[in-house]
C-alpha cells in the first residue's frame, strides 16, 4: 500500500537521487542555465523508479527521457543510456548520459549504505 503526501512523493518508501551535467558550448540554453538537471524519485525497496523530471529539454526529449526512466528499474539504467544513445540525436545527448551515469553511482552508494 503506497501512503501518499499531499504532494505526491511517496511517504518513506522513496528516495530523490539528482544529478547534473554541463551542457555543450553550441547550446543555447548553456548560456543561460548552464546545466542540465534530472532528478529520479525511486521506491528504495524495488529499485523502481516512480517519477522523473528535468530541466532544458524540449517537449519531445523531455518525453522520451520520463518514459524510458519511469516504471524501469534502477538495475536497467545501461539499457536506458542505450536508448538514449539510439533515439535522441541531440547536441544535449552527452549531458543526459553523463547525469544518467551520475545518477546511478549515487544509487549504489547510497545502497550500499554510504551517505552522499
Amino acid at each position: 500500500m503506497e501512503n501518499k503526501t499531499a504532494n505526491g512523493i511517496l511517504a518513506r518508501k522513496t528516495v530523490i537521487f539528482a544529478g547534473f551535467s554541463r551542457l555543450p558550448e553550441n547550446v543555447s540554453s548553456k548560456y543561460v542555465y548552464g546545466c542540465f538537471g534530472l532528478e529520479v524519485e525511486v521506491d528504495i525497496d524495488k529499485g523502481i523508479i516512480v517519477d522523473a523530471s528535468c530541466t532544458l529539454l524540449p517537449s519531445l526529449g523531455e518525453k522520451l527521457l520520463l518514459g524510458l526512466l519511469v516504471s524501469n528499474s534502477m538495475d536497467n539504467l545501461g539499457e536506458v543510456v542505450k536508448e538514449i544513445e539510439e533515439r535522441y540525436q541531440s547536441a544535449c545527448q552527452r549531458a543526459i548520459v553523463a547525469t544518467l551515469e551520475q545518477i546511478n553511482k549515487r544509487y549504489i552508494s547510497f545502497k550500499k549504505g554510504k551517505k552522499i
